[in-house]
Formats: structure tokens, C-alpha cells, sequence
């Protein structure tokens, strides 16, 4: 049985991807420091997949080990720790920046080790406020290296420069994948990315708050489309970054509207100031994807936010 591991398992992403994973067959080994990830998600695939899903509650950061569970067959490692959220990064500054580059270099000396593929899973963010649009995997980006935003935009710059540079010293074959906003279920009840925090509010029948006047935009990938992604790019012999998201661009203030359509909710639009450093713009070139991978993300918009209210509950999205 061919195994993969996975940091940051307790996440939005990471749950999503190891339950791909154990669906498809595969022994999946979690890891997770629970700074920002759910027990509950951990709980859900320890019961739903108690054969195959073997956990560790470790920070990356750390020298770590799994010896002890006798890893064999391992085949991919997703290094997907990290706090992803504004609020959440701005919270755990160190422990962000750590995990994008310690955390990151332990795991690449993990896979190493087990002779393994590591796909880094890095951000659109690396763009900061785009000179052009839609964003391609050439462009250097614009970025304010000394903000409030830095220690995720920077950290994960220097993961992908981490990348390059040890795959040109050891002659590996690592990769990565920059990856654009994503929404769906399992997402943390305080990550205050735009989506999520649309549905709490108008569920709750709160002003549903915009920052600036709402002509930003953003473009937004449901999180089966993105797993797919994510698998297609590990099964590449690819080193190269590659966008992952969904193309199609929508305006804050229309997703504002779409969200209200949604749910029904009776919750009235608040604007506030833009916060320092917030895109304008953000839309992903996906030429490369659709060529290299194949990669085609379908779910609409609309299909994604109705597949979100399905599952969500009185606790949690």
C-alpha cells in the first residue's frame, strides 16, 4: 500500500486532501500542531478511516520524527502547514514564518529520507498587489516585504526560493503550487477569509462587512477542484510553481450580493476602511495548469456556495 504524508492535516486543506487520499486507497500519515487546525477534523478521518489514517500531534518546526509508526511505501509529502487566514497570520507571525521555512526544511529532508516527492503548497500572496492581471507564474510580484501581511507573503516566498535551491544542491525533484482563494466546508469557525466570514455573518443575520468599496476582486475556487489540482501536480515530475484556483473574477460586492441570494439572509452591507496592503486584484493565469496538468476547475461559484450550505452547521462552516 502506497502511503503519503501530510502537514497541516488538521486543516481546511489538508482534511480535504487526506480524505482524497484514503478514499483512493492510500495510508495517510497527519500532522498537525492544532496552532490553527480543527481536532474536529482530525476526529472525523481517525473514525471514518481508523485503518488508514494515522496521526501525530507535532510542530513541524521542531525536529520531528515518525519512525516509530513504521512508515513504509511513502510516496508524496504535502507540506501544507501553515496559518493561512489574515487574522490567523497576523496572530502567530513567528510561528507562520517558521513554518514556512524551518517546518518546510524538515519536511524536505523527511521526504528525502524516504526517497518521496514534497509539493509545497505556496500562495498566491507571493503576487502581493499585481502590476497586471490575471497573474502568471512569471510575474515577480509586488510585495511589501516590512507590513502586516509580510510574514505570510515572505515566508512563503523564501519556501519557494527553499525549493529551488535545494533541489539544485541535491538534485530532487520537489514542487510547488501556488494556490489561490479556496472555499468549502471544514473551514476554521475564525478564519476571517472573505467567503467564510460572509456566511457566518449572513447565517447570523449580521452587516455583512466589506473592506473598501467593494470594486476589489478576488476569484474563488471550490476546494474539490483545488484537491485535484493538488494531486494532478503530485503525480507530475513538475519543480516549477504552478497556479491553482479557478479563473473566473467577481467583484466583493457582488459575491456580498450572491452570498445574501444564497442564504436568504436579511443582513445589510457595512463598509469599512481597506486594511494596509489588501490586493485590489487577484485572478489567476491558468495557461500552465490547463496545459501541464490538465487541471479544469468546474464548480461555479453559485454550485460551490450551495455545496458549502449543505454542510454547514450551527458551529461551523
Amino acid at each position: 500500500m502506497n502511503s503519503i504524508l501530510i502537514t497541516g492535516s488538521a486543516g481546511f486543506i489538508g482534511t480535504h486532501l487526506s480524505e482524497h487520499y484514503l478514499k483512493a486507497g492510500y495510508r495517510v500519515y497527519g500532522v498537525d500542531n492544532y496552532l490553527t487546525g480543527s481536532i474536529q477534523n482530525t476526529d472525523y478521518l481517525l473514525h471514518k478511516y481508523p485503518k488508514n489514517f494515522v496521526f501525530s500531534e507535532q510542530d513541524i518546526s521542531d525536529k520531528w520524527t515518525l519512525d516509530s509508526v513504521g512508515i513504509q511505501n511513502l510516496k508524496y509529502v504535502f507540506h501544507l502547514a501553515s496559518p493561512a487566514s489574515v487574522k490567523l497570520y497576523q496572530k502567530f507571525p513567528i510561528e507562520t514564518m517558521q513554518a514556512n521555512s524551518i517546518g518546510l526544511e524538515n519536511s524536505l529532508q523527511f521526504a528525502d529520507h524516504y526517497r518521496a516527492r514534497l509539493v509545497f503548497s505556496s500562495t498566491s500572496e507571493i503576487y502581493g498587489s499585481p502590476l497586471s492581471s490575471p497573474q502568471k507564474e512569471s510575474d515577480w510580484g509586488h510585495v511589501n516585504s516590512f507590513g502586516p501581511r509580510s510574514c505570510y507573503d515572505e515566508s512563503k516566498r523564501f519556501g519557494e526560493a527553499l525549493i529551488f535551491s535545494y533541489n539544485q544542491k541535491n538534485q530532487t525533484s520537489h514542487g510547488l503550487v501556488r494556490i489561490f482563494n479556496t472555499y468549502g466546508d471544514r473551514m476554521h469557525p475564525n478564519d476571517d477569509r472573505v467567503i467564510n466570514s460572509f456566511l457566518q455573518q449572513a447565517l447570523k443575520n449580521e452587516d455583512m462587512t466589506i473592506y473598501g468599496d467593494g470594486q476589489q476582486t478576488r476569484s474563488f475556487c471550490y476546494i474539490d477542484d483545488l484537491v485535484a489540482g493538488l494531486v494532478r501536480y503530485a503525480e507530475s515530475n513538475l519543480k516549477q510553481p504552478i497556479n491553482l484556483g479557478n479563473d473566473h473574477e467577481v467583484r466583493i460586492l457582488d459575491l456580498a450580493k450572491l452570498v445574501l441570494e444564497v442564504t436568504g439572509s436579511k443582513s445589510k452591507i457595512r463598509f469599512e476602511p481597506l486594511p494596509q496592503d489588501d490586493p485590489l486584484q487577484r485572478r489567476p493565469d491558468l495557461t500552465l495548469a490547463r496545459q501541464l496538468l490538465e487541471y479544469n476547475p468546474n464548480i461555479t461559484l453559485m454550485d460551490g456556495l450551495k455545496k458549502m450550505m449543505s454542510v454547514i452547521d450551527s458551529t461551523q462552516l
